[in-house]
């Protein structure tokens, strides 16, 4: 069963043919099984593997994925969508964005109530809100990413503003 990280490193052993398999497991220090298991899902990884993957194949989208992975972050990029209907999956996210701007509005008046008075629904929203807010930025990053790869900005320009920007807000 494919988990986020291995649908991305299945994506993008796909896009960086110029390395072969054999090449990506040496330059981790991982065995060409290994490597096969982690990019058909039926193998976990750790975070340090992840990150050596990511780096190795070069790949923003790989390591954009593994950092969402390390965070618990939702994946946006998970939508199939994303692989071919751009504009559905525009149209969805912007759904999606109404939607989580209804629930902000909901989870800002639960948690204005004393929490001992709060129906068992606003405490779901309460608990919902700050996965669903992290589902957003993730959203827009990834919107953020599709728009400078379509303007021809190379993933590493990007990747060097959003560590700046990383660097800077913390």
């Amino acid at each position: 069963m494919k988990n986020k990280f291995s649908e991305q490193l299945s994506l993008a052993l796909d896009r960086h043919k110029e390395s072969t398999q054999q090449q990506v497991a040496d330059g981790t220090h991982i065995s060409p099984g290994q490597l096969s298991r982690l990019k058909n899902g039926s193998r976990n990884t750790d975070p340090q593997i992840r990150k050596s993957l990511a780096n190795v194949i070069n790949d923003f989208w790989l390591s954009y994925s593994g950092a969402r992975e390390n965070f618990g972050v939702l994946s946006f990029q998970n939508d199939r969508c994303l692989k071919g209907d751009m504009f559905s999956a525009l149209m969805r996210q912007k759904k999606e964005q109404q939607e989580r701007e209804a629930m902000e509005a909901e989870f800002e008046n639960a948690i204005a109530i004393n929490p001992n008075d709060r129906t068992p629904a606003q405490q779901l929203v309460i608990e919902r809100y700050p996965r669903e807010y992290a589902e957003e930025i993730s959203a827009e990053i990834t919107d953020l990413a599709k728009k400078a790869e379509y303007a021809g900005i190379p993933m590493d320009k990007l990747q060097e503003v959003i560590d700046k920007v990383n660097q800077e807000n913390g």
